[in-house]
């Protein structure tokens, strides 16, 4: 674990680190790494329901109605996200690896056919779409983001080249489908035409 941001931490450091079992030495490496990686969250999850588990079926009935694994005590790693615990150097590292990591946006490939899984992206992120734009001639093209309401978030002009349009649009603030579609330049004696409409689901990170 020398690169906390490349090399996850293995299941027995996780598993230590939840039980506060963990050295001092391995500590701030394996706090800096969970708050910028959300596979190890929810690797940390999955051990502690685990844990919770194997715990219970050694407990007596009557016990686990008092003990704070079941009353919805606090779990103590997720304090991470919300107290200052972690050393400055950490916190600094983990704010540097955050703000890299959100100004980057996101490659997001769409396709207009139907009975594919809707791709899930992030909130508080740039994404770079790139839609399939087969069959379509080649060309300028005016591209529109719509939420689930059907109110433009964004839209901006693009090209059709080589099958392919590629936009970048802002960060979205809120979770829900979101609709990209694809219109016809206008032209002076016609309005433009829908050509091509693509769908996403944005949720919240992790983090």
């Amino acid at each position: 674990m020398t690169d906390p941001y490349s090399d996850h931490p293995k299941e027995e450091a996780l598993e230590s680190f939840l039980l506060n079992r963990l050295p001092e030495a391995e500590l701030e490496i394996v706090e800096t790494h969970i708050l910028a990686c959300e596979f190890c969250i929810e690797q940390l999850e999955s051990l502690e329901v685990l844990i919770a588990a194997t715990k219970a079926t050694a407990m007596k009935p009557e016990a686990r109605q008092t003990h704070p694994q079941f009353i919805g005590a606090s779990v103590p790693w997720k304090d991470l996200f919300s107290f200052p615990k972690l050393s400055l150097a950490g916190v600094f590292c983990a704010a540097t690896v955050g703000a890299i990591l959100f100004s980057v946006p996101r490659e997001v490939n769409l396709s207009a056919y139907r009975g594919r899984e809707m791709p899930i992206v992030s909130t508080w992120r740039p994404l770079r779409l790139n839609l399939n734009a087969a069959d379509l001639a080649e060309g300028p093209i005016v591209v529109e983001l719509v939420d689930n309401g059907g109110v433009s978030v964004w839209k901006g002009q693009s090209a059709i080249r080589n099958d392919q349009v590629t936009v970048t649009v802002p960060w979205l603030t809120k979770s829900g489908p979101y609709f990209v579609r694809l219109f016809s330049a206008a032209q002076r004696a016609a309005p433009s035409e829908l050509l091509r409409e693509f769908t996403f689901q944005a949720k919240q990170p992790l983090l």
